[in-house]
């Protein structure tokens, strides 16, 4: 929609309302002028424009520019990155030409000084857009940063090309929220130094700090449906209201004053905090009720939330479309809605007989009325949110968590007792650094505690499992998943009911992609795992999956290899107790009744000399289509297979690149005969040479090719004897009945 058409409707829409005012006008008029502004703010966009110069593909540039947030060291080890950050360009150098602009991008630094928020710096690299997911279930970081006006990303390359010029260009007020929320980090982790996953988690709670804590604890939080207390909310708004206005007060300041001045304590706060959406939303809110006790008025808690919704969409049009934003509000509206009403029908059950006066009760019935009514006011908040984040922990988490009502009562007290030692610990590490430590070493025991309770709630038989969204089309026969792990591989197999994974790619790899794929899935534990040979990209990630998966069969060739991680693998297996299949040429595995793997190479006894010509290959047959698995087999295989199988023919096949050897000769090929190939590539942008020539070959032969390096994963429908495959990036499809 162009900027001049929204602003047109609104207008339309606005004369409406003077002829017939409504309350269904006035919510359009709402959401006319909400899409009018967005539209406004985003067409044309600067960072739009320069990813459009982008398009093409990566450019060497030069750039000036101030650093817009606090670099981060990368989790994952590389050769010559040493920091990530956001920078708003002032200028750019491309192609000869240099220019003034004004553009957020994501920098990849390579400098050997890391710089700090408002350095002006100067660099030069390769820019590109921000590529997007290439897998089912991966965190899409392009879609993420785009909604926040960053499309593009400038890597450096070497040490010598980036600069740090002058420091302190940046805002001065989030510079001093960046030093102090540094300078809090520091204080909340006195006498904690031996514990620094403990002192994160504090941190994490107090200041909202998710990067902190490691994935493994995260993942309990996630599980046990309490993740939501490491999102400063408001809970931590209100409980740093109370305090500051109870501190005022015993200062012999009057209401008003105190009033007064914790507004500004509760933004400050905010600010600390990275302003996020519930914070934002947790401060206005409160803010409103301030206010509103301020004047003598009572507050309306509806009204407050949708102040906040105003306020923060009027800033940033993009927050309704982020998922904190939604979780957030949408929350707040169920906890307000319906915890009374539960509260309320729970009260009555502590309750002596209903005709009893309440002089009359005597003191064991007051006791047990208050309990319950406290009890009540619990229950009630506490199932309100879970129903309230129900669709949210299924929608974007899919994961469904009953064990989550019983762990937030436990859990809730705990974290409430953590932000107040926190905040006891800001209070008196300025005057009394003892004090500081003995709080810091009570939060310890209250965070160990919570931790404690959550893996207890976590080991609940039932108490958490992952969810697929439901579809609407019906179930194929069978449904192949074959992954982009770029020089790695891993398929997904779905037969009926049955889940079987082949390879899972490396460490990193695993816990990235495949890991999340297989939790959108619904997959709870795997049926098989098949290892088709030692490369580390293949298998290094297995160790780790035991762990997640509990794979009933581990099938594995019979065939020895060099490989240290298969070696560890299966030192692990023995450890645990756990068996393994080893197979060869002429084994058949049953997936289900109506799908079979027949193994076609490698025979016992066969001598090779790298673990790729002793991969596994594997025929599956299902629904009357043939798939021809050849993992990252070579020349040699294929010329193996050629002279002693008489049986190649396969409709699909799906192939990963030899290490050193040609893989997917024309004549190999042709003896199979397939209609489709998928294949992926060794690394994006740089494919093996020859590469465009064999797909050149393929597709005038009428064989339809997929290559990862363009389309990502690939997902293989198979039913009724025909089959359906379609690529995640690029569009490319193909649907084909039985021959």
């Amino acid at each position: 929609m162009e900027p001049l058409g929204a602003l047109v409707l609104v207008v339309c829409g606005a004369l409406g309302l003077l002829v017939r005012a409504s309350t269904v006008g006035v919510w359009l008029l709402g959401v006319l002028a909400f899409f009018a502004l967005h539209t406004v703010r985003h067409h044309g966009h600067a960072a739009r424009e320069l990813a459009r110069e982008f398009a093409g593909g990566p450019r060497v540039v030069g750039v000036t520019g101030i650093v817009w947030d606090e670099p981060e060291t990368p989790a994952v080890w590389t050769r010559n990155l040493t920091a990530r950050f956001r920078l708003r360009l002032e200028s750019l150098t491309v192609a000869g030409g240099t220019r003034a602009t004004d553009v957020l991008v994501n920098v990849a630094w390579a400098g050997a000084v890391i710089p700090a928020y408002g350095d002006r710096v100067s660099l030069t690299g390769s820019a590109a857009n921000l590529a997007g997911a290439r897998n089912p279930g991966q965190f899409d970081a392009a879609a993420y940063a785009q909604r926040q006006g960053v499309w593009s990303e400038i890597r450096a390359r070497f040490a010598t090309d980036c600069r740090i010029e002058s420091p302190g260009h940046g805002n001065p007020v989030q510079a001093y929220a960046y030093q102090t929320a540094r300078g809090i980090q520091r204080q909340l982790a006195l006498d904690l130094e031996d514990e620094p996953e403990i002192a994160g988690l504090i941190a994490s709670m107090v200041l909202g700090l998710r990067g902190e804590t490691p994935p493994e604890m995260k993942a309990l939080f996630q599980r046990t449906g309490t993740l939501h207390l490491f999102a400063v909310s408001g809970l931590n708004v209100a409980m740093l209201a109370a305090i500051a206005i109870f501190l005022l007060r015993r200062l012999r300041l009057g209401r008003v004053p105190s009033i007064l001045l914790t507004i500004p304590v509760l933004a400050g706060y905010a600010l600390v905090t990275g302003l996020t959406a519930s914070c934002v939303r947790a401060t206005i809110m409160c803010s409103l009720v301030l206010v509103a006790h301020l004047v003598d008025r009572r507050p309306l808690v509806f009204n407050s939330l949708g102040a906040a919704a105003l306020v923060i969409l009027a800033w940033d049009t993009n927050q309704l479309f982020a998922p904190g934003f939604q979780f957030s509000f949408v929350l707040v509206a169920v906890i307000v809605w319906l915890s009374g009403k539960i509260q309320r029908r729970l009260e009555p059950l502590g309750r002596p007989d209903a005709f009893l006066p309440r002089p009359l009760w005597r003191w064991p019935q007051q006791v047990g009325a208050a309990v319950t009514g406290k009890c009540a006011a619990a229950l009630g908040v506490t199932i309100s949110a879970w129903l309230g984040s129900l669709l949210f922990t299924v929608g974007y988490f899919h994961l469904f968590s009953p064990s989550a009502l019983f762990a937030n009562l436990l859990a809730v007290p705990l974290a409430f007792a953590v932000l107040v030692l926190g905040i006891a610990t800001l209070l008196t590490a300025p005057l009394w650094k003892l004090g500081a430590v003995l709080c810091n070493n009570a939060n310890w025991f209250c965070a160990k505690a919570l931790l404690a309770i959550l893996k207890v709630c976590a080991l609940v038989p039932g108490g958490w499992f992952y969810v697929e969204t439901p579809r609407l089309s019906a179930q194929p026969d069978c449904e192949i998943t074959v992954l982009d792990l770029s020089d790695g591989g891993a398929a997904h197999l779905r037969t009926g009911e049955r889940d079987w994974l082949l390879d899972c790619g490396n460490k990193v790899a695993y816990e990235r992609l495949v890991l999340p794929y297989l939790r959108t899935r619904g997959v709870n534990r795997l049926d098989g795992l098949l290892l088709t040979h030692g490369d580390v990209q293949h298998l290094g990630g297995a160790a780790t999956l035991l762990d997640d998966f509990r794979p009933r069969v581990i099938v594995d060739s019979v065939l020895r290899d060099r490989s240290s991680t298969r070696k560890q693998l299966h030192t692990e297996l023995a450890r645990r107790g756990l068996g393994k299949a080893l197979v060869q040429r002429g084994d058949l595995l049953r997936l289900n009744p109506g799908t079979t793997a027949r193994v076609l190479y490698p025979p016992a006894g066969l001598a090779r000399a790298t673990a790729d010509d002793k991969a596994l290959v594997v025929q599956l047959e299902t629904a009357g289509v043939r798939v021809l698995f050849l993992s990252d087999s070579g020349f040699a295989t294929e010329q193996w297979l050629l002279e002693n199988e008489p049986d190649l023919r396969s409709d699909i096949v799906i192939k990963g690149q030899h290490a050193r050897d040609l893989s997917g000769t024309l004549d190999f090929l042709a003896r199979v005969h397939p209609r489709a190939v998928v294949c992926s590539a060794l690394g994006y942008g740089d494919a093996p040479e020859g590469l465009d020539a064999w797909e050149g070959s393929l597709t005038a032969a009428g064989v339809a090719v997929f290559r990862q390096d363009r389309t990502g994963a690939v997902s293989l429908l198979i039913r009724d004897g025909g089959f359906a495959i379609e690529a995640r990036v690029g569009g490319q499809t193909l649907r084909s009945r039985a021959r």
